[in-house]
């Protein structure tokens, strides 16, 4: 690996120890850039029907349906369309598969 520090970067750095700082900051940033993208430090949700098939991969920064009627949050995002939701009900909202299905 190769960092590349300039005389302008030197010329402009007012002491060494900020100078070390830059050196090591383009050198963790060139290590990074050889490496890719790392995902170790994210999280993913992944949903999969009944069959186990994914039907959807979130970041998991969204929110989650709650059960109109127990109250129990659902697997169902809030931004899903409701022609693709299983256990909604037009007019009152999303159920749990297992409210759902007592109905």
């Amino acid at each position: 690996m190769n960092v590349i520090i300039t005389k302008e970067e030197i010329l402009n750095t007012p002491n060494n120890m900020e100078l070390g700082a830059l050196v090591r900051n383009k050198m963790w940033q060139e290590d990074r850039n050889q490496r890719g993208p790392q995902f170790d430090d994210e999280q993913f949700i992944i949903i999969a029907d009944e069959n186990g098939l994914v039907t959807k991969i979130s970041r998991g920064d969204e929110i989650f349906e709650t059960c109109i009627l127990c109250g129990k949050v659902t697997d169902v995002l809030i931004d899903t369309d409701i022609n693709y939701r299983y256990g909604y009900v037009e007019g009152a909202g999303q159920c749990c598969k297992e409210c759902f299905e007592k109905k």
